[in-house]
């Protein structure tokens, strides 16, 4: 018996010899990258059946058992990519497919479902497909990416902001549409395709710090209605609300969005500062007593899109309305100077609108060539009234100011991209010009008009070279500005150039440098002054020169199933920067602006991500470093801040709970040093398709909240303190619902944005 069994076993064996053959090959991206995990599929020619499947490895290669002389179909498929088949007939024993290249697609993920949160790194930017319980514990777009816990992004849902962890702004966008806050707040989790983040952007995007573009799903017709009610029950005084919709019918796509954004708070302004030029000096000492800070923000938003054939039109007018009837800025206080007493009152009052009108269009002229040209016009008007009162008994003075603020621009920018076999060339013009028209009165009258242009040209090439990722571009922008009779023009040259290598599929490095440039704002070149109060003036200056800068990036990745870890750190040099001066003259201390001799900054943190079971539970700590010098011409200033900020977050089916702790983070500039405020918060929620419920629970462990700003002027110091036990404890709900109806038609995929929110009003207050 043995042996019939043992000559069995050799006979197969035999058999398998002469029929099983081997099929090989290796999977990657549009970059040459490899595609681990990718799934390979074995079918009959002319059988819909699966015979038999693998995984790639890390390296993107797999092995497939055949049998020699058979014909078969192995199709690839990657999750945010498009399925790749390949025909195999007479197969041979060993049959190797190479190397296969899937291409990304932006209709792939309708309908799946998404287990484990895919990430894919690129030179540039890195690509994330949110997970399952990511999409079900979210309540919008902003509460996704909240839970996404992006390296070197800090996101806070109370305030409606998106920052760096460096605290630099955050470029958002839709499709590639610069997009507002609250229209990705508008967003629905499930309609989110995949996250592209571009914590490395080049020229294409002007070297802002980071982009988050959110791609979404295409879907046919139909719409959704959408809403969000927050606010805090203490205090009552904060809310946010939203209601958006949209309509799809054909290739038509109908949308609209309104957000208001309210804060009714109250808080303590204190104030030390020192008057040097005299002999005896003037030392005062503000005590802070209870002072109102309120605002109301509303934004609208009213589009149409029309697409057909990969092209798009697409017509958008948005506005912001701003009240501010009390400022942050706005204090009471009782200042101490010597053996005398002085009430001060301090009330800046605003209302500004800012409509908008922007006409996008893109052109396909074939899959890999495309064209962008994006139109927009706005007008701004601001009204802003402010009384400052220094008081004694009977003896009064004051100090008034009024201004009407009229400003006009248009900016125009058109992109050409192509993509050559594995590289892409992309080149593009951008104009923006700008009118504006102030009226100040009160205490200082005064009329400024003036004509500000800007003009960047730019050029980038992006390629690989095995498994090195590079891009180098060269770019050029021209400053133009008048003021009556005096005018300036420069032009900035900005090289950039960009490294990605990656080692194997768990540690990568890259590198950028680049030069770059900006110009000072309309407020600062504004040739008019400003009483602050009876011993300081504001001051613009037209002599202001555009700035040159030079920057150097590097970070190591460093990622397993189960923890990840990057160390970023970036150096750079602003070559003459426009920073504060502080004269005396006439009697008052004049605080105005002028071209100092270099700033240098350095930055750099370590962001470890943990997560210890599966998907439900994400641990993120971020500690960092801070190290500016700020060299005027007539000062030396330099600071260091240590500091760390962690983030806990927690899913399990609809709930969810997250924490998130930051220290103070400080910035230096020119003679002054912002400290803004610690803070620590709690969430609890939970989400169901069509509606969901979250508790917020802001700084419930602190007594006080704080800010503060420290200015190290030899003439004229001062050290302000805002704090306010308003803002501590504070508990809100957030109730949000969304009803979809028909079948959902294609979302707008508009790749370019621009806007102007600069009203060019020199401030008046400290």
């Amino acid at each position: 018996m043995f042996m019939k069994k043992e000559l069995l076993t050799l006979l197969m064996s035999g058999c398998s010899g002469i029929l099983v053959a081997q099929t090989t090959g290796t999977v990657v991206d549009e970059n040459k990258q490899p595609l681990p995990a990718a799934t390979v599929s074995l079918f009959r020619e002319s059988e819909n059946k699966m015979i038999s499947g693998v995984v790639t490895d890390i390296n993107g290669g797999f092995e497939l058992n055949t049998h020699e002389g058979e014909n078969y179909r192995i199709r690839i498929s990657f999750v945010g990519y498009s399925t790749q088949e390949v025909k195999c007939q007479n197969i041979s024993k060993h049959l190797s497919l190479g190397t296969i290249v899937l291409e990304p697609d932006s209709k792939m993920l309708n309908g799946v479902t998404v287990t484990a949160n895919s990430v894919t790194q690129k030179a540039d930017r890195q690509i994330i497909i949110p997970n399952q319980l990511q999409r079900k514990t979210s309540s919008n777009g902003l509460g996704l990416l909240q839970h996404l816990q992006l390296s070197r992004i800090s996101v806070n849902t109370l305030d409606s902001k998106v920052t760096t962890t460096m605290g630099d702004a955050v470029e958002l966008r839709i499709n590639g549409v610069k997009a507002e806050i609250q229209e990705v707040k508008a967003l629905l989790p499930a309609d989110v395709l995949k996250i592209e983040y571009h914590d490395n952007p080049g020229l294409r995007y002007g070297n802002v710090a980071a982009v988050i573009d959110i791609i979404l799903k295409e879907k046919k017709n139909g719409g959704s209605i959408s809403g969000e009610l927050m606010n805090t029950i203490n205090p009552l005084g904060i809310g946010d609300y939203q209601l958006s919709g949209n309509y799809h019918v054909g290739n038509s796509n109908f949308k609209a969005s309104v957000n208001w954004n309210r804060r009714n708070v109250n808080w303590l302004r204190e104030n030390m500062e020192a008057f040097n030029a005299t002999t005896p000096g003037i030392s005062n000492y503000e005590i802070g007593q209870k002072t109102k800070a309120r605002y109301d923000n509303i934004n609208l938003s009213i589009g149409y899109d029309y697409i057909h054939s990969g092209n798009i039109l697409s017509v958008t007018f948005r506005d912001l309305y701003n009240n501010t009837p009390h400022a942050v800025s706005d204090r009471n206080s009782r200042l101490i100077q010597a053996s005398n007493t002085f009430d001060i009152k301090d009330r800046t009052k605003s209302r500004s609108n800012n409509p908008s009108l922007d006409i996008y269009y893109q052109h396909e002229f074939t899959k890999d060539r495309h064209l962008f040209f994006d139109l927009i016009g706005t007008y701004i008007y601001t009204k802003n009234d402010r009384l400052y009162r220094q008081s004694q008994g009977n003896a009064v003075q004051e100090i008034t100011s009024h201004v009407d603020g009229n400003k006009y621009s248009a900016i125009a920018e058109v992109i050409y991209e192509q993509k050559i076999k594995d590289s892409r060339l992309s080149f593009g013009l951008r104009h923006q010009q700008m009118y504006t028209k102030n009226a100040y009165d009160g205490n200082t009258s005064s009329s400024v008009k003036m004509n500000t242009a800007e003009s960047y040209a730019f050029g980038e090439w992006a390629s690989t070279l095995g498994k090195l990722d590079y891009t180098v571009g060269i770019g050029v922008m021209r400053t133009y500005a008048s003021q009556g009779n005096a005018k300036q023009v420069k032009y900035i040259f900005r090289p950039t150039i960009q490294l990605g290598y990656r080692f194997n599929n768990y540690l990568s490095i890259r590198y950028k440098a680049y030069m770059g440039g900006y110009a000072p704002s309309l407020a600062e070149l504004s040739d008019v002054e400003q009483h602050i109060d009876i011993y300081q003036i504001r001051r613009g200056n037209p002599n202001l020169q555009a700035v040159s800068f030079f920057s150097n990036e590097l970070s190591i990745s460093v990622g397993t199933k189960y923890i990840s870890a990057e160390w970023f750190t970036r150096y750079s040099y602003d070559n003459k920067p426009y920073m504060e001066e502080t004269i005396y003259t006439n009697g008052l201390y004049v605080r105005s602006y002028a071209n100092q001799r270099g700033f240098h900054r350095l930055n750099s943190q370590i962001n470890l991500k943990i997560r210890p079971w599966k998907d439900y539970i994400s641990i993120q700590l971020a500690p960092f470093v801070n190290r500016y010098i700020s060299n005027g011409n007539t000062y030396t200033h330099a600071h260091t801040n240590w500091g760390v900020r962690a983030n806990l977050m927690g899913m399990y089916k609809n709930w969810y709970i997250g924490a998130n702790l930051e220290t103070s983070f400080h910035s230096l500039w020119g003679e002054t040093l912002n400290k803004n405020e610690k803070s620590h918060s709690i969430v609890f929620g939970y989400n169901r398709e069509k509606w969901g419920i979250e508790l917020q629970l802001q700084n419930i462990f602190s007594s006080r909240y704080e800010m503060s700003v420290e200015n190290f002027s030899h003439l004229a110091p001062y050290n302000q303190m805002v704090w306010s036990r308003n803002l501590c404890k504070v508990f809100g709900i957030d109730f949000h619902f969304n009803l979809n109806f028909g079948k959902h038609g294609s979302e707008v995929n508009q790749r370019i944005h621009n806007s102007d929110t600069d009203a060019g009003i020199v401030p008046t207050t400290k």
